[in-house]
């Protein structure tokens, strides 16, 4: 899941399972992080960093 529009103004993350009880997303989900291709999608584009992210480390090495 991703994107503001989930959000239901209930902020209460759960950190047993580790979801908002309001949205039903993780912390890193909340926060932007990005999180890595399902495994069954080999060939899927990796996941760009942030902006912020990327301007502070790089976008990679060759």
């Amino acid at each position: 899941m991703s994107g503001d529009a989930l959000c239901v103004g209930v902020c209460m993350i759960d950190w047993d399972s580790g979801v908002c009880l309001g949205c039903g997303r993780t912390a890193d989900e909340i926060n932007g992080v990005p999180t890595p291709p399902p495994a069954d999608e080999p060939n899927a584009a990796p996941v760009p960093l942030p902006p912020n992210v990327a301007a502070q480390v790089g976008e990679g090495s060759d």
